[in-house]
């Protein structure tokens, strides 16, 4: 019968016709072509930022029934195809940790909004995604310099206390720290994050110490001035630092040229088999011998 020649032989031709526009097609109608296998990573994006807003809405209200189904939505992002294709491994690891901790904490029915700092974490990471260039996280930058002004000034002061004054301020520090952790390693991965992280922990050593040791005034001024160049270098990334794009671009790889070759060379062995089997008994009947 015709059907065993016709039907591959028209895949052949077809498949054909694909790998060839691949290769000397235009660029614009291969982005088109992939975009149509490839999710919007952009979209996807904005979806994220709006389900990290309404999460931190209902931790702000309260609202846990809301905040569980936003929390379920943002898991399932999470473990999709975004986070190959914006951000970085170890903000989505962030992101991951701060929605599972929120799940556990609804789950559990603990009393409070214990659970407020992973939400606002969250909304500050996709907000980062969703506008890398007027993040939120960025206006912490004068927040935390305005922290390290005050631990300088505590630290300074004309008493015995100034240890203890400072080491006090420096949590303020620690806490906008930590609030912006994960958006920092989305952006940029989890070097910068982590040596700011490494300062602050080093001053405070410092400090604690010199409660028995008054001869490491010089250190711990030198560490102060070590911290408040960690944090400028970290925030300054935003505008010195050539990074991959946020949001990767639709893919256009060869395998899809492959895979059509392939196809039309498969098809083209189907169709001569058929057109074989076709001259030597057309109408699909064995002679009687």
């Amino acid at each position: 019968m015709k059907i065993r020649f016709i039907i591959p032989f028209v895949v052949c031709i077809v498949m054909t016709i694909g790998y060839a526009n691949l290769v000397w097609g235009s660029g614009a109608s291969l982005q088109a072509f992939a975009s149509l296998l490839t999710p919007d990573p952009s979209k996807q994006v904005q979806r994220m930022d709006n389900i990290a807003s309404s999460l931190y809405e209902a931790a702000y209200t309260n609202n846990r029934q809301a905040a569980y189904q936003y929390v379920q939505q943002l898991q399932q992002l999470v473990d999709g195809e975004l986070k190959y294709a914006a951000g970085n491994a170890e903000g989505w690891q962030a992101v991951e940790r701060d929605a599972n901790t929120i799940e556990k904490t609804l789950v559990k029915g603990s009393l409070g909004t214990s659970w407020f700092v992973e939400a606002a974490r969250i909304k500050l990471t996709a907000d980062a995604l969703a506008r890398p260039n007027n993040a939120l996280w960025l206006q912490y930058e004068k927040i935390m310099l305005d922290d390290i002004s005050r631990v300088e000034k505590a630290w300074k002061r004309q008493t015995d206390d100034g240890a203890i004054a400072a080491r006090a301020v420096m949590i303020s520090l620690e806490k906008h720290a930590d609030r912006i952790k994960p958006a920092v390693s989305m952006m940029y991965g989890s070097k910068h994050e982590t040596e700011l992280m490494e300062r602050i922990q080093y001053t405070n050593r410092l400090l604690e110490a010199s409660r028995k040791d008054k001869n490491n005034v010089a250190s711990i001024n030198r560490s102060m001035l070590e911290l408040k160049d960690t944090l400028t270098r970290m925030f300054n990334q935003n505008q010195l630092e050539a990074d991959v794009p946020v949001v990767g671009a639709v893919p256009v790889s060869n395998p899809l040229r492959w895979t059509l070759l392939l196809g039309a060379f498969i098809s083209a062995i189907l169709t001569y088999t058929g057109w074989r089997k076709y001259k030597e008994n057309p109408f699909g009947v064995k002679p009687i011998s």
